[in-house]
């Protein structure tokens, strides 16, 4: 499994096990003020909780609306996964998610908001 073969849900009704621990999830509104800062929570494991240890753990994720990267979070093994950003758009967008496991490689995980004036 390389670094860049990227995983994303499949079936969000039956999900696998590595899913379930892998996939970003992303909590923030679906809908925001253009141009006025907003909390995007981002964390790993919401139904299996991610191992954080030293042999197996999510090394970091990087944030993007659509294709313009805003953020990277980088953790060790120490830390729980999971980053809470303020963050602001101008226009509606995708936010994706794209995370890193040591042991099973590049998940994706992604959100609509709707950008209002």
């Amino acid at each position: 499994m390389g670094y860049y073969d990227l995983k994303k849900l499949e079936n969000p009704n039956d999900k696998t096990a590595l899913e379930k621990k892998h996939v970003p999830f992303i909590e923030a509104p679906d809908e925001v003020k253009k141009g006025e800062f907003f909390e995007v929570k981002v964390s790993f494991g919401k139904e299996i909780v991610h191992p954080m240890e030293e042999g197996h753990f999510i090394q970091n994720f990087d944030l993007y609306a659509e294709y313009y990267q805003l953020a990277r979070v980088d953790f060790t093994h120490e830390v729980k996964a999971e980053a809470t950003l303020t963050i602001k758009l101008e226009e509606s967008s995708k936010l994706r998610v794209f995370a890193y496991c040591n042991l099973h490689g590049q998940w994706e995980g992604s959100k609509d908001i709707t950008v209002v004036e």
